[in-house]
């Protein structure tokens, strides 16, 4: 039996997807994110393990002081 979108009900497929995360005025990305994704209305569902390796890969990172693989741009909407 296939999962089946809270939203809509629609089947969910298994997709790789690009997170992201606000903490403490910064923002992080992380690429390639297993995850649920609803064709029909786009909802995105993670599983508790990944969103426990989702903060493992923040918190490393972020006291390892990593280079990012990509650097982008950030603008203040005025």
């Amino acid at each position: 039996m296939k999962n089946k979108c809270s939203v809509c009900k629609a089947n969910l497929d298994e997709k790789k997807i690009t997170y992201t995360q606000q903490l403490e005025g910064k923002v992080y990305v992380v690429s390639d994110v297993p995850a649920l994704v609803c064709p029909q209305c786009g909802e995105q569902y993670l599983t508790p393990d990944t969103v426990d390796r989702l903060q493992e890969v923040i918190e490393k990172g972020e006291q390892k002081k990593l280079k990012p693989i990509h650097q982008i741009p950030v603008f203040h909407f005025a």
